[in-house]
């Protein structure tokens, strides 16, 4: 429900302290042009958390529940602790003011007191960001193999794609095309649906590495692929270093030390025959062309 960059930067805590001081208002005279529209922010907060269990309800219908709480609740701290934050600072302002009729020491006091706490306030909120890493972090995904996407592009609309590669999980997105199975799509919200995600990375990873070409080939026809995805290290021991998520799976630690041992799986030794894209340090290996092959 709540994002880790809630409170990053950390100044965005200020929004906590929106409520106390609503409640005391005469301490801090600028609340008064606060109008009703300010209930917007505790709408959105009701609408988000509703919908948040409405999303896990009816699970994947309304999208991942995390999508309405995560960009809700940043949108509501941000709004409150800009409110907050000039609040606190026209209070302090009007708190200098006041202090005309005051004992000359005790003025200076307050005086130096209240500016520094508005420079404090001026110089967290200027210089404090610049100091936190990847902030704004906004996530963005940029997709680089632009050779990948217009190739599968090119091909029929219902193709499945097998791999893995991470590049994969882009390809819904900027190929427009099925995957078999991506790590950012393993998530396990329900067990019917990590079951078959779970089964679908099992068999993908028994089948990338096995040495038998009609293993190999039952894969293909028992899931309709039509394109193998693969990386030029994905038969050497750094692919496993790298990707560690596959070696949490028992038919991946079978693989890496069948890597080890210099034996090669059949889709390595047969992928030069039918290569349909060599792109950068991908190959793309057409299904179709294998199930032909001879043993």
């Amino acid at each position: 429900m709540f994002p880790k960059s809630l409170l990053t930067p950390v100044t965005q805590s200020a929004g906590l302290l929106l409520p106390i001081l609503l409640i005391f208002r005469n301490a801090f005279p600028l609340s008064h042009q606060i109008n009703s529209k300010i209930w917007v922010l505790f709408q959105l907060l009701i609408s988000a958390v509703f919908m948040f269990f409405m999303a896990h309800a009816w699970l994947f219908k309304l999208h991942l529940p995390s999508r309405y709480t995560g960009l809700s609740f940043r949108i509501i701290m941000a709004t409150a602790t800009a409110i907050a934050l000039t609040l606190i600072i026209d209070g302090l302002f009007k708190w200098i003011e006041s202090q005309k009729n005051s004992v000359q020491n005790l003025k200076r006091f307050n005086t130096f007191l209240a500016g520094g706490l508005i420079s404090g306030i001026l110089i967290s909120l200027l210089f404090y960001p610049s100091f936190v890493p990847f902030f704004p972090l906004v996530k963005y995904r940029v997709g680089e193999m632009t050779g990948l996407y217009s190739f599968f592009q090119q091909q029929p609309k219902d193709i499945m794609i097998a791999s893995l590669s991470g590049e994969v999980n882009q390809l819904p997105t900027f190929a427009r095309r099925s995957i078999l199975v991506g790590r950012e799509y393993t998530i396990p919200y329900h067990l019917g649906y990590y079951r078959q995600l779970n089964q679908r990375t099992l068999d993908l990873l028994r089948a990338h590495y096995t040495p038998d070409l009609t293993g190999l080939k039952n894969f293909i026809q028992t899931y309709g692929i039509d394109f193998f995805l693969i990386e030029q290290s994905a038969f050497t021991p750094d692919f496993f270093e790298h990707n560690d998520w596959i070696l949490e799976f028992p038919p991946g630690q079978t693989a890496f030390k069948q890597i080890q041992t210099g034996k090669f799986p059949a889709l390595s030794t047969r992928m030069n025959q039918c290569l349909a894209l060599h792109y950068r340090h991908f190959f793309v290996v057409d299904g179709a062309c294998i199930l032909n092959l001879k043993d």
